[in-house]
């Protein structure tokens, strides 16, 4: 038995119920996610950087998703998913034009009307950004933490608009639904 996110096992029920099945797990790490999806009876697609698919290929895991591709795969793929999972992705990746091109490509493989759940480390009202960040960030501002104002406004120019989010200790998950036109 896979161990998810929390947010994942949080949010499975409302997937099911809204027959939001055909996942892509983008930016899988250790597959948990995608094995506890897969366990449940959801169609699960898992992608990563190419040195961790490549990893991830001999674990028996990878047995368990419909297909395990590589990032520089799935930008052509246009999977046609009703759900993309965000684990702590946008935790890691600093830059804003990295932010842009994964959301382009979470969006491309997302069907209209289907949901992109993101998981973040929130910034608490008292977090001052410390020593952990590096000289890249603006004083004040930790890109390690994110708000769900903040990601908001991240996701809107790509079509998507928050439907549900909650707060946890260290946490945000927030669910996003893609409108039906193509972004613009």
């Amino acid at each position: 038995m896979c161990a998810a996110a929390e947010s994942v096992r949080r949010y499975s029920r409302f997937f099911k119920t809204q027959r939001a099945v055909k996942v892509l797990d983008y930016g899988t790490g250790t597959m948990r996610n995608a094995c506890y999806l897969s366990e449940r009876g959801f169609t699960v697609y898992a992608a990563d950087l190419p040195e961790q698919v490549a990893k991830l290929r001999s674990r028996p895991a990878a047995r368990q998703v419909k297909r395990l591709l590589a990032t520089d795969e799935l930008s052509g793929s246009r999977l046609g998913v009703d759900l993309v999972l965000s684990t702590y992705v946008f935790n890691i990746i600093m830059a804003e034009e990295e932010r842009h091109a994964y959301l382009q490509t979470a969006v491309a493989n997302l069907k209209p009307g289907g949901y992109l759940m993101m998981e973040v480390r929130c910034r608490r009202p008292d977090e001052v950004c410390g020593h952990s960040c590096d000289a890249r960030l603006s004083p004040g501002t930790c890109a390690k933490t994110l708000s769900h104002g903040e990601l908001d406004l991240m996701l809107a120019p790509h079509g998507m608009r928050r439907v549900s989010h909650y707060y946890r200790s260290h946490a945000l998950a927030a669910i996003y639904r893609r409108d039906g036109t193509p972004p613009g």
